[in-house]
């Protein structure tokens, strides 16, 4: 399949990309800063704007791919600063790319949601039909995304899917309010720096970013997703715990409790949806995540940089 994944630069987009690369699809990634790819059979990379669609839509006119899988994003941080950014990013430019990829031919549009489209106080296990009441800006937007794809596809246009990941953590993700009590933590034990936290008895739902991948994986190759809309949880414990588990793996780690609001999402995710429709299970739980974290800081990708 030829598969074009516009945000391919992003933390999330190179893992997918790598995913994508290794499962013999031919992607075309787009991404707004320098080429981060290594040469692999497959893999070509544009450097565009997602918010510039006649660039956008040439790209879809000239390479043709068969489908899309668009991960990029205005992040929570930068929504709540700049609504009037989020919007244009996460919800017109979201708007644009489904009118091309109609216009040229996609048959298949795989978009990246967020748990962040639930309250943070909503009954858990949290499921799919909880949606509705996002409190962040970006929550917002993403939701909007979900429901103008899913009007696009009950007209019969395209074939929209999405997936809600809990909070994503893995490699060199260091922005993002969430990045502070999950990736930022291994990054900052990796360079025996102090660590910070703000939220140590907050319950979080971890999900590993190659667990992210294949989800997407699944669900862009599934012949049929009849619901459409799915979760992808991880693991739950509280921040501490996850600072705990990765003292296990640098003893000499050490951490401060600082005052500061951070932003909360539902910890208990129900993934019977992807289990039972997709046959999607996460693989990287607990310390098998942390050391995949570190093997690849220290081997690298046969695909990307970090």
């Amino acid at each position: 399949m030829k598969v074009l994944v516009t945000g391919g630069s992003g933390h999330i987009g190179k893992f997918v990309v790598e995913r994508l690369v290794k499962a013999g699809h031919e992607v075309i990634a787009l991404g707004r800063v320098k080429n981060p790819f290594k040469p692999a059979k497959g893999l070509t990379y544009l450097s565009l704007d997602i918010t510039n669609a006649e660039a956008i839509d040439k790209a879809l006119a000239e390479y043709r791919p068969d489908a899309v899988v668009h991960l990029a994003a205005a992040l929570a941080d930068d929504c709540e600063r700049d609504p009037a950014y989020c919007l244009e990013v996460n919800v017109t430019a979201l708007q644009r790319l489904l009118d091309s990829s109609i216009r040229r031919g996609v048959g298949r549009f795989v978009f990246m949601s967020s748990q962040g489209v639930y309250d943070p106080d909503a009954p858990e296990p949290v499921k799919e039909e909880s949606a509705g009441r996002p409190i962040l800006m970006y929550g917002i937007t993403k939701y909007c995304g979900e429901l103008i794809g899913l009007w696009y596809a009950r007209r019969g246009l395209i074939d929209f899917r999405a997936l809600r990941p809990s909070v994503v953590f893995g490699p060199a993700r260091f922005r993002g309010p969430s990045a502070e009590y999950s990736s930022l933590i291994i990054e900052r034990a990796l360079k025996g720096e102090k660590v910070v936290i703000k939220n140590p008895n907050d319950r979080v739902n971890y999900i590993y970013v190659r667990d992210v991948a294949e989800a997407t994986l699944k669900l862009l190759e599934a012949p049929s997703a009849p619901s459409r809309v799915y979760n992808a949880g991880g693991f739950a414990m509280t921040v501490l715990e996850f600072v705990n588990m990765v003292k296990k793996f640098f003893p000499n780690m050490e951490y401060v409790v600082e005052p500061g609001w951070t932003t909360r999402y539902p910890a208990a995710i129900d993934n019977g949806r992807i289990e039972r429709e997709l046959g999607w299970r996460p693989q990287y739980l607990y310390e098998k995540a942390v050391e995949d974290y570190i093997r690849t800081v220290k081997e690298g990708s046969d695909v990307f940089y970090l």
